[in-house]
């Protein structure tokens, strides 16, 4: 192992350093990162968005997932894609669960990345062939915990939307 792969396995390993500080280090320091911040940022002055969110309160609401009875689905729209709003789809009962670990779990995508994502809160568990799944809904419980963190959303249809960007 390198002296590089060794320090990121101390480091992002170690359980007394924030999640905040391992997100930091890691988009202040590293190279490639940087670069990437640079090219998203042309991006958004040239399609004249505003930031939305910060990473304090991704972080707040990647930690707070772990309340919730299981991970809520999610697919992202990250500032890169030529997708249209209505291109980004999410089934109306996923049968998966949403990744919310951190960047370095191969979870979530750096959040400076992201310009949205769509979250429907229902998780569709597979019994058979046979037999209807069984439907878990934490509508509310995700609702509530929007509101408490002050995420802003917007909700059509069960399905809710919290945007990076916009």
């Amino acid at each position: 192992m390198s002296e590089r792969s060794d320090f990121y396995n101390d480091f992002f390993g170690n359980p007394d350093i924030s999640e905040r500080e391992k997100y930091k280090y890691y988009t202040l320091n590293n190279s490639n990162v940087l670069v990437e911040k640079e090219k998203i940022r042309k991006i958004v002055t040239k399609k004249g968005l505003s930031s939305v969110m910060n990473d304090t309160k991704w972080l707040k609401l990647q930690n707070a997932i772990k309340q919730l009875p299981f991970p809520p689905p999610y697919i992202e729209k990250l500032i890169i894609e030529d997708k249209t709003y209505e291109e980004v789809k999410i089934s109306k009962t996923p049968h998966w669960l949403g990744n919310w670990e951190p960047f370095y779990n191969e979870g979530m995508y750096l959040f400076f990345t992201i310009e949205y994502i769509k979250v429907r809160p229902c998780y569709a568990e597979h019994r058979g062939n046979l037999v209807a799944p069984k439907i878990f809904d934490e509508t509310e419980e995700f609702k509530n915990l929007l509101k408490e963190l002050h995420i802003p959303y917007e909700e059509d249809e069960g399905i809710f939307t919290i945007f990076g960007y916009r």
